[in-house]
């Protein structure tokens, strides 16, 4: 008899968006070099010139998938990893794809037009808006959950994410309108496709009791 050893992860998603933006910086590296800002500039971040004066609005989404250097790819891909399986496996690949991928456009979004209104022109690129969409859901998946999910308490969840900002506002060059953006956007996408949905399954299953 044979046995299949093989067994599907819960959460697909999660691995190839990590693996995407390692391939991606390591193309970059072997291209140039990633804490260069004009090599960045020209290999897809985001800056409000180019989008405005060349309508290059695809740079809202690549740049969300490119790094400044090591450390910055470890430190996001790391917080990514652990939350986002987590996460995924809360509100399923589909809607976690979802979130993922809004909360960040909506976070490099606002970046670019708070530095139109500012009259700023950086070059910006990360993931970190999209992570912050997990934070904020993993805060409303708590919440839907009474308060606790898988051991994470909303307290807890609430600290993390409160630090993560301030540690953003306190180091020069973060994108902490993205973070913003991003965090907001990921608490409204869950609450929509996952916190409503939960809600009303649980009270119509209290109905049927």
């Amino acid at each position: 008899m044979e046995t299949n050893y093989f067994k599907p992860t819960k959460t697909p998603i999660t691995y190839i968006i990590v693996a995407i933006n390692i391939i991606v910086f390591i193309v970059l590296e072997i291209m140039g070099d990633t804490t260069n800002g004009i090599f960045m500039l020209y290999n897809g971040a985001m800056n409000p010139d180019y989008i405005l004066d060349n309508g290059e609005w695809y740079r809202l989404f690549t740049s969300t998938f490119m790094h400044f250097g090591i450390e910055h790819l470890a430190n996001n891909m790391l917080l990514l990893f652990l939350l986002g399986q987590i996460f995924e496996e809360a509100v399923g690949p589909t809607r976690f794809l979802g979130i993922y991928l809004g909360s960040g456009l909506t976070g490099s979004f606002l970046s670019f037009f708070m530095m139109c209104l500012m009259g700023q022109n950086d070059i910006v690129a990360g993931a970190s808006g999209a992570i912050f969409g997990i934070i904020g859901g993993m805060i409303v998946v708590i919440l839907v959950n009474r308060g606790r999910y898988q051991g994470i308490s909303t307290r807890r969840m609430l600290f993390m994410a409160v630090l993560t900002l301030y540690f953003g506002f306190a180091t020069s060059g973060t994108d902490n309108v993205g973070h913003v953006g991003g965090l907001v956007a990921g608490i409204i996408l869950t609450f929509l496709s996952y916190g409503l949905t939960t809600i009303i399954k649980r009270k119509h299953s209290k109905m049927l009791q």
